[in-house]
């Protein structure tokens, strides 16, 4: 009878030493994955700092610069003004003013 106790004691303990052996690999693997997770969380976020970073350059470039926006026909100079100008500075110009209202209809289209 205590020989039997003593296998069967024996044999739970080999049962829980290798139970034991099979977690700790486990925990190891688990570990190995989370140190592999953490790398790529670092990484990534390394590179979304690099990327707001140049998106908030963008910005405030684009905050510093003036606003370039299309000129409308209320901002422009009339037709006609724009010929007399260029005909009082280049006498022998060969434009028209049709040339010159075509030229305004361009800018206002940009």
């Amino acid at each position: 009878m205590l020989k039997e106790e003593r296998d069967e004691a024996r044999a739970k303990l080999e049962s829980s030493t290798h139970i034991t052996n099979e977690l700790r690999e486990e925990v190891q693997q688990l570990r190995s994955q989370l140190a592999t997770e953490r790398a790529s969380r670092e990484e990534l976020q390394k590179e979304f700092d690099n990327l707001n970073k140049q998106y908030l350059d963008k910005v405030f470039v684009a905050e510093a610069l003036p606003d370039k926006k299309s000129a409308t026909a209320s901002e422009l100079p009339e037709a006609a003004d724009l010929l007399n100008q260029l005909k009082a500075k280049r006498k022998k110009s060969s434009v028209s003013l049709a040339d010159v209202e075509a030229i305004l209809e361009m800018i206002e289209e940009s």
